[in-house]
């Protein structure tokens, strides 16, 4: 509870811990809402924020979304966001830690700047750092130079990243991600007679983590589907039986539905395109070291699978090794840990001294 404190944002929850953890103290969701309360005892009304799905329980409430596409969209709703998280799960004043905040791939740079307002002016952080979510990945598995694959809640990026600088030109993303995944889950449901509807996102959800995995070959799973059946008991007592639907669901991750669209291109393609766009002197670097990342990434036999799919697209001598360790799922907070953590890096903190003499234009000048 001393120390920096690393903040990793999400399209659907928010990290938060102190640097050198293993893993974040605290995660919630990115869904707000607001309302106003009569406090009887003071004659008063005051505003009250709600998150997750206790912001779900209030209907005359307007639910806010904090994060589209893994960008922040909202910064008033953020502000309230990491306030709360300060006050309720980490139990630490804002003005005591200094910020080190992950970005996503491909985000505005007017993000970074207010990021600094929000966290200087807001919270009162005495420093704060912003460094690329595939940098800090990379960062957790040890390295400085990765091809990251990371499959979030609504998007997934494919990012090479070179002595730590991501090579922004090689970029790729693909609309392919975990809401896809939940909502063709839920047609498969739907097919075996079980309507459940958006209420039932959540248990959709559980189903997809408990029992979903990906198929080596999807071809031959589909001769014998009746081998690899499932029960899994709903929340009433009901109990389904899964069976081709456990590795049909998450095979869209590679051979996404033709009418989904051109945005919609399955990850090792994605990945093929970034790998296309490398210098040749750095192509084999970034085959030995692809890394999984993401909480959509956790399927079992999506490692074997993606790096089978890639071994098709080249010469045959070429050596590919996918990398997916247990905690894959908060590889930017962890690796914003380690890097918040390191002696060398005390220096690199933008101070609030910095911000007011220099403007929020600072933050481009000291992150990379």
């Amino acid at each position: 509870r001393i120390g920096p404190v690393v903040i990793d944002m999400g399209t659907r929850s928010c990290r938060a811990g102190f640097s050198g953890h293993q893993a974040p103290s605290a995660e919630i969701s990115t869904l707000v809402s607001h309302t106003t309360v009569l406090s009887e005892s003071l004659e008063e009304t005051r505003s009250e924020a709600f998150f997750g799905e206790e912001a779900l329980l209030y209907p005359d409430t307007e639910i806010v979304e904090v994060m589209q596409n893994g960008i922040i969209i909202n910064w008033e709703a953020a502000e309230i966001l990491w306030q709360h998280m300060f006050e309720h799960k980490l139990g630490v004043p804002p003005e005591e830690h200094a910020l080190l905040i992950s970005e996503p791939p491909l985000s505005p740079t007017s993000g970074r700047e207010n990021m600094a307002e929000v966290a200087f002016e807001s919270l009162g952080s005495p420093g704060i750092f912003m460094a690329p979510q595939p940098v800090l990945s990379t960062y957790a598995h040890g390295r400085t130079s990765a091809f990251v694959v990371d499959i979030g809640h609504v998007v997934t990026h494919a990012v090479p990243v070179h002595d730590g600088n991501c090579l922004a030109y090689a970029i790729k993303r693909t609309d392919v991600a975990g809401s896809c995944l939940t909502w063709y889950l839920t047609m498969l449901l739907g097919d075996m007679e079980h309507m459940l509807g958006d209420w039932m996102s959540p248990v959709v959800e559980d189903i997809k983590h408990t029992c979903c995995y990906v198929a080596f070959d999807f071809n031959e799973c589909l001769l014998s589907p009746t081998s690899c059946t499932l029960d899994f008991t709903l929340p009433d007592g009901q109990t389904i039986s899964l069976g081709k639907e456990r590795f049909q669901c998450p095979e869209v991750l590679f051979n996404p539905l033709p009418t989904w669209g051109d945005s919609y291109v399955g990850i090792h393609e994605m990945a093929q395109r970034s790998l296309d766009l490398l210098p040749q002197d750095i192509r084999s670097v970034m085959h030995r070291n692809i890394l999984l990342c993401g909480g959509s990434s956790l399927f079992e036999g999506l490692p074997r699978r993606l790096g089978s799919e890639l071994a098709q697209c080249l010469p045959s001598s070429t050596e590919v090794e996918v990398v997916a360790a247990p905690g894959r799922r908060h590889a930017a907070w962890m690796g914003g840990s380690v890097l918040a953590s390191l002696t060398n890096f005390q220096s690199c903190w933008i101070r609030r001294d910095e911000y007011y003499e220099e403007g929020p234009c600072i933050v481009h000048q000291k992150c990379f």
